[in-house]
C-alpha cells in the first residue's frame, strides 16, 4: 500500500510537471508575441523595415587590401507609432563588413528612428531588441524553474531583486549621493538578500553571510593600502567620467561590487558543505571539520581564480585589438593602459583565497556550536 501511494505520488509530481512545462511555453511564446507588437509603449518611433536594398561599394581602404567593404542600404519602412503612425517613410543605412560601429537591416526589422513626416524620411537611431531579450530571458527562466524547480524560482527572485537594487543604487548616485555610502549599502544588501533568499535563515546562510562581509572588508583594507602607498594608476575609461570630482571613489566601487559575486560562492560552497558533513556525522570534531574544508576550498579555488581570469581577458580583448591595430605594442599595453585591471584582478583573486580560510574558520565555529546546542537539548 505504501509502495502504491508512493508511485502515485510520484505520477501526480511528473503529471504536475508536465502542466507546469507547458503553461510555461505558452507564457514564453505569448510574452514574444507581445514584445514584437509593443511599439505602442515606446515614445520613439519605431520603423518597420518593407523593403531592403543594398549597394557594395569598396573604399579606398579595401582596394588597397584592407578587409572591410562598405555598402550603402536605401530601406522603406512604416512608422508603427506616434505622430506619424502608419506613414511610409524611407531611411539610409552605411555599414561595413566588419560591422563594428554599424549594422546591416533586413526586411522585417524593428527600428529605432527620428522620423521627419513631412519629408518621409528620418535617421536610424538602432535596431529594437526587446524581442531578443524576451527570447533569452524566457529561455534562462524556463530552464532554471524546470530543471531547478524551488531553486529556480528562487534565483530568479534573486535576480530582480538585485537588479532592483541596482536601479535604486544608480539613480540615487545620478542625483548626487555618496557613490562609497550607497555601494557599502549595496554590498550588503546583496550579500545579505541573495543569501538568504537562496538557502533560507539558518546557520549555513548566517555563516555564508559573516564569511562574505569579512572577506570583502579584507580585500578593501588591502586594496586601500595598496593605493595609498604607490603612485596614482591610470584607470581605464577616464576620459567618460566627464565632471566626476574624485574618480577614485568610483573605481574602488567597482572593486567591491565585481569581488562580492566569486566570494559568496566560494563562502556558501564552503558552509553548504561542512552543513553537510555534520547533519551526515554528528561526532565529528572541530580539527576534522576544519581539515574537510580546507580540501573543499582547494578544489574550488582555481576554478574560481580561471572564471576571474576570463572575465577579465574578455573584457579587455576590445582595449587589446584596437591599440594592437594601431601599432601599440602588447607589452607597452599591458605597462602602460591597464595596469588598473591588473590590480582588480589580483585583488579579487585574494579575496578568493582570504576567503577559503575566513569561510571555514566560521562555518566550523557555526557548525559545532549548533552540535553544542543540540547536545544541551
Amino acid at each position: 500500500m505504501a509502495n502504491l501511494l508512493k508511485k502515485s505520488m510520484c505520477i501526480f509530481s511528473a503529471t504536475k510537471k508536465r502542466k507546469l512545462f507547458c503553461l510555461l511555453i505558452v507564457f514564453y511564446f505569448a510574452a514574444l508575441i507581445f514584445a514584437a507588437n509593443d511599439a505602442w509603449l515606446y515614445k520613439t518611433p519605431v520603423v518597420k523595415v518593407t523593403e531592403a536594398h543594398t549597394v557594395k561599394e569598396r573604399t579606398a581602404e579595401a582596394a588597397r587590401g584592407k578587409k572591410d567593404v562598405y555598402y550603402k542600404q536605401v530601406l522603406h519602412g512604416v512608422v508603427l507609432n506616434g505622430k506619424w503612425k502608419s506613414s511610409s517613410i524611407i531611411l539610409r543605412n552605411e555599414y561595413s563588413s566588419s560591422g563594428v560601429l554599424n549594422q546591416k537591416y533586413r526586411k522585417g526589422d524593428n527600428i529605432l528612428a527620428s522620423v521627419n513626416g513631412h519629408s518621409q524620411t528620418g535617421d536610424i537611431q538602432g535596431l529594437k531588441r526587446d524581442v531578443h531579450l524576451t527570447a533569452l530571458i524566457g529561455i534562462l527562466s524556463i530552464l532554471l524553474i524546470f530543471l531547478t524547480e524551488k531553486k529556480g524560482i528562487l534565483t530568479i527572485c534573486t535576480l530582480v531583486v538585485n537588479l532592483g537594487i541596482f536601479a535604486v543604487g544608480l539613480s540615487k548616485f545620478l542625483k548626487g549621493d555618496d557613490i562609497l555610502k550607497l555601494c557599502n549599502i549595496m554590498s550588503v544588501m546583496f550579500a545579505v538578500g541573495t543569501l538568504l533568499l537562496l538557502n533560507g535563515f539558518n546557520k549555513k546562510s548566517l555563516a555564508a553571510i559573516i564569511s562574505t562581509l569579512c572577506v570583502l572588508a579584507a580585500i578593501m583594507g588591502i586594496f586601500d593600502i595598496v593605493t595609498a602607498n604607490t603612485e596614482a594608476m591610470d584607470y581605464s575609461t577616464m576620459e567618460y567620467l566627464g565632471s566626476l570630482d574624485n574618480p577614485d571613489d568610483l573605481f574602488r566601487a567597482e572593486v567591491m561590487l565585481a569581488g562580492l559575486g566569486a566570494i559568496m560562492d566560494v563562502a556558501v560552497t564552503i558552509s553548504a558543505a561542512l552543513g553537510e558533513i555534520v547533519q551526515k556525522n554528528s561526532q565529528v570534531t572541530f580539527l576534522q571539520l576544519f581539515w574537510s574544508g580546507r580540501e573543499i576550498g582547494y578544489d574550488i579555488m582555481g576554478t574560481m581564480m580561471n572564471v576571474l581570469l576570463f572575465v577579465f581577458g574578455c573584457g579587455l580583448i576590445p582595449t587589446f585589438l584596437i591599440r594592437m591595430n594601431n601599432d601599440v605594442r602588447f607589452l607597452t599595453i599591458v605597462r602602460l593602459h591597464i595596469p588598473y585591471e591588473i590590480c582588480r584582478f589580483l585583488i579579487e583573486s585574494i579575496g578568493i583565497v582570504l576567503a577559503i580560510p575566513i569561510s571555514i574558520l566560521i562555518a566550523s565555529l557555526f557548525m559545532k556550536f549548533r552540535l553544542q546546542v543540540g547536545g544541551k537539548k
